[in-house]
């Protein structure tokens, strides 16, 4: 019978050893496992929270260009056909030291915009981070105003003396070079004075209104209280309403209204923030000193007290609505539209309205008088501009396109 010897322990030296050494691999294996899980979650969700940052700064930048439309410099912009310079770049902005945004704006047609926005993250040295681009459909909305007559009324209007002039007949403004030539014929005339009710015409004023077909257009029943209230996509109340509107609330006179610059910007520009900056309505040449810089202005303003009155030797451009009466002493010029719910009174020398009047005159007998040397134009030119200068974009109702 064979017998074995008993193993020795000796044998078996080192194996705690090789054990414990393949533990540590494994909890070492599991670890790195578990960090590099951990890591790429972490840096996934720092992508992330960038990603968004990004995303946020792109919607910003989108509802900034709808919010501070600028129908001035974008209404203005030609139809896009691939020419970089048709596009136009908006200064990038800062919304913290490590979010920005830029935007750019492409006209499509004439009604449609397309507004694209890079919204970025930054570190603080300027490496990007993370980008998002963004774009929206933007509609032009416009006010639609019926324009029929050179003065529309709701009532009579008193005619005094004989060195005023109102007429129907189409003139641009001298030396706006934007507008179209007018047409020889009698196709973008306007009859003189059109009212819902008597004109306030008699035979002496037959000398000093013109129009085509005729020169008044008595108790015409198109001329409605909507006449002067609903433009379509706005109304009065919602034309008033609108961003960065001027409003003047004092019934006292307002004094030296006209174009200001800025002379802190390079080059110069118009200060449209300043109250009594209307736009230039004047133009070099004829006129000399005319602000070029505020041309392409033509605000929205507002008069909201119970009277506007303006002195003489001030001037603007646009569109001016006023709740009460308005009131013009000599010397005070106006190129666009201006719409009174109340009365209206022209006197004095020097007053020059190239343009529309529509005057409804609410719970008066007459909507006012107009006295002295008025001289009161019909412009399609300067009509559209007033109308072009209270249109805003607003976004189609499809929310913005994430392009990448």
């Amino acid at each position: 019978m064979t017998t074995h010897p008993m193993p020795s322990l000796r044998d078996e030296r080192g194996i705690a050893l090789v054990l414990t050494l393949f533990a540590l691999v494994v909890i070492g294996a599991l670890v790195a496992g578990s960090f590099f899980v951990g890591r790429i979650e972490q840096q996934t969700g720092t992508n992330t929270v960038w990603s968004s940052q990004a995303t946020e700064a792109a919607e910003a930048g989108v509802s900034q260009i709808v919010a501070n439309w600028d129908p001035a410099l974008y209404n203005a912009l030609p139809i896009y056909t691939g020419l970089p310079a048709q596009e136009f770049a908006v200064p990038t902005v800062a919304l913290s030291g490590t979010v920005q945004f830029t935007d750019t704006i492409r006209r499509l047609n004439q009604s449609l915009f397309l507004v694209r926005s890079v919204g970025s993250r930054m570190t603080p040295g300027g490496q990007v981070l993370g980008t998002k681009m963004i774009s929206q459909l933007i509609r032009l909305a416009k006010p639609t105003i019926s324009v029929n007559a050179a003065i529309t009324i709701s009532s009579p209007i008193a005619l005094n003396g004989n060195a005023f002039s109102v007429t129907g007949f189409n003139a641009n403004p001298p030396g706006w070079g934007m507008c179209s030539p007018t047409d020889p014929g009698n196709t973008d005339d306007l009859v003189g004075i059109r009212s819902a009710t008597t004109t306030g015409m008699n035979a002496a004023d037959l000398n000093n209104v013109f129009g085509y077909p005729t020169k008044e257009a008595p108790n015409d029943p198109s001329v409605t209280s909507a006449t002067f209230r609903n433009f379509l996509d706005f109304t009065f109340t919602t034309l008033a309403a609108q961003p960065n509107v001027k409003v003047l609330p004092d019934p006292t006179v307002y004094n030296g209204v006209g174009p200001v610059i800025d002379v802190s910007t390079t080059p110069n520009s118009c200060d449209k923030p300043v109250l009594l900056n209307f736009g230039e309505p004047a133009r070099n040449p004829p006129v000399a000193g005319a602000v070029a810089e505020c041309y392409g202005f033509f605000p929205i303003v507002h008069g909201t007290g119970v009277r506007t009155k303006f002195a003489a030797g001030s001037r603007g451009q646009g569109t001016l609505l006023v709740d009460g009466n308005l009131e013009i002493n000599g010397g005070f010029e106006w190129s666009g539209l201006i719409i009174v719910r109340g009365q209206m009174k022209i006197a004095g020398n020097g007053n020059k309205i190239t343009g529309a009047i529509l005057t409804e005159g609410v719970d008066v007998v007459t909507t006012g008088a107009i006295s002295g040397n008025v001289d009161i134009t019909y412009s399609k030119c300067a009509v559209e501009a007033a109308v072009g200068g209270a249109s805003l974009g607003q976004p189609l109702e499809r929310g913005w396109t994430q392009l990448f």
